[in-house]
């Protein structure tokens, strides 16, 4: 057997529709170097030292500037241009444990150790860098691998071991390591920035470099998402987001060199089709999606990779209709799915209406708070949003609205920013039905709000009702985008 070590780098899914794979891998430990933290200057220390004294008590950015004599501009700004940013308040301007180590002049060290992955099948590097892994041993280690999921319930789950392993392993270069560590910084970039709310501490790191020891040989274990009911959809073994594509990728590839994973893969899915290898049956259920998606949303093919996602929601309203009891994890991957539908509807908007002046968008070298109004104002010069709905439009980052402007990476927030405000060069906007309609407008933020939770693996337990909800959402959305 290639290994008796078998990693966990996340918790395991709670959800009946997950298929577990023990996938053979070359884990090499990996040092990173970084900054050491720096020191506060004397209004950063100031108001940080004030919010910890205070202990529970709620302290407002008004209150703050009033104590200290200073203007509620600048408390704000220190406060969520500096401090959340780097870790030291939560989303609820409450003091964390790095906050308090920055305090007590107990700044992070210099070097850390890592794990990183090389597929024994392929040959591929796994793009991410897992800072926390522990192993785990299996009640059976046997043809029928199992893992005992929770001591509480007494629940077990059976895995598929990928045996076969083709690749030799051999020492990356400095180069192949550092790129890991560009790719895993920009994940985790995109993971912080897709909301508000920090789900992932910052990377300082600036080199990564291997240790002295030899690769080990182990099995990595991996969750799939089986509820398309025709194909394996990998959830993010290292929980920056809810989806791996890359991990799909990966596991065509191997499945092209490794004939008992693809016979594996085929049996997983019956299909009415005899003999249909792993490929041939994601190919038919495809076109199956599609004329099912068509049949309903005739105009769907005009938004490039819409039709995927919304046969997934589709099929998932039937499900939630059937299901007696609640599927969390099915409601929290359907939550996911209707943003992931919008985010293609905007994309899809902003293609066909781009934003024509990037000249108005506020300098980056102003405050967030001056940013901010100047966004504001352009908001207003449009002339169809409340008050209110523009305070919901501007609980975004302002830098983000600028590169989701320029085609860059962009979240579901962004993305309506960043239209709402085009809607000055567009008399006849694609997106004016919901300045129109306020319940749908407050309805599409919830979404994105709860998308964010829904996409980082949270624990929050969205009910059926949220997850139809959502999806009637979804729906009443397509229904003046996809008009004749």
């Amino acid at each position: 057997m290639f290994s008796n070590t078998y990693i966990k780098t996340t918790e395991f899914p709670k959800s009946r529709d997950v298929q577990l794979f023990a996938w053979p891998v070359y884990s090499w430990e990996v040092y990173l170097s970084s900054h050491k933290g720096r020191e506060l200057n004397l209004f950063e220390r100031t108001i940080l030292e004030l919010i910890r004294v205070t202990g529970d008590r709620e302290l407002s950015s008004s209150q703050i500037a009033e104590w200290l004599s200073l203007e509620k501009e600048m408390v704000l700004y220190i406060l969520t241009a500096t401090m959340q940013p780097n870790g030291w308040l939560d989303k609820n301007f409450k003091i964390t444990e790095e906050g308090r180590k920055v305090l007590d002049s107990e700044t992070e060290p210099d070097m850390t150790t890592a794990l990183v992955f090389q597929c024994a099948l392929t040959g591929q590097w796994f793009p991410r860098i897992a800072y926390e892994s522990s192993e785990i041993k299996p009640e059976k280690d046997t043809d029928r691998l199992t893992f005992k999921l929770d001591r509480a319930t007494d629940q077990r789950v059976r895995g598929y071991r990928v045996n076969k392993t083709i690749h030799e392993v051999n020492r990356p270069s400095d180069n192949e390591i550092n790129d890991l560590l560009i790719k895993d910084k920009e994940a985790r970039w995109i993971a912080n920035n897709i909301s508000d709310n920090r789900y992932h501490t910052p990377i300082k790191a600036e080199k990564m470099m291997l240790s002295s020891k030899d690769a080990k040989q182990s099995y990595l274990l991996l969750w799939a998402d089986i509820s398309s009911g025709y194909k394996f959809d990998f959830i993010d073994p290292f929980a920056l987001s809810h989806k791996a594509p890359w991990m799909n990728d990966l596991f065509e590839q191997a499945i092209a060199v490794n004939g008992k994973l693809e016979q594996f893969s085929s049996s997983r899915f019956q299909t009415e089709e005899e003999e249909l290898s792993y490929s041939e049956t994601i190919e038919l259920m495809k076109e199956t999606a599609r004329v099912e998606v068509l049949t309903k949303y005739p105009n769907a093919e005009r938004i490039e990779g819409l039709v995927e996602p919304l046969f997934e929601l589709m099929n998932g309203k039937e499900r939630l209709h059937r299901e007696k009891y609640a599927d969390y994890s099915l409601n929290r991957s359907l939550i996911n799915g209707c943003g992931s539908v919008l985010e293609f509807v905007c994309k899809a908007t902003l293609n066909n209406h781009p934003f024509m002046r990037l000249d108005i968008l506020p300098e980056n070298r102003l405050s967030n708070y001056k940013q901010k109004r100047e966004l504001e104002w352009l908001l207003k010069e449009v002339g169809k949003f409340s008050q209110s709905q523009i305070d919901s439009i501007l609980k975004v980052q302002p830098g983000k609205i600028y590169q989701t402007a320029i085609g860059r990476n962009s979240s579901l927030r962004s993305l309506l920013a960043t239209i709402f405000i085009s809607m000055r060069d567009y008399p006849h906007h694609p997106f004016e039905f919901i300045t129109r309609d306020g319940l749908l407008f407050e309805c599409v933020y919830e979404l994105s709000h709860d998308r964010d939770e829904a996409s980082h693996g949270n624990s929050t337990r969205f009910t059926n009702e949220q997850a139809l909800h959502y999806i009637n959402v979804v729906d009443k959305v397509l229904e003046n985008i996809l008009v004749d």
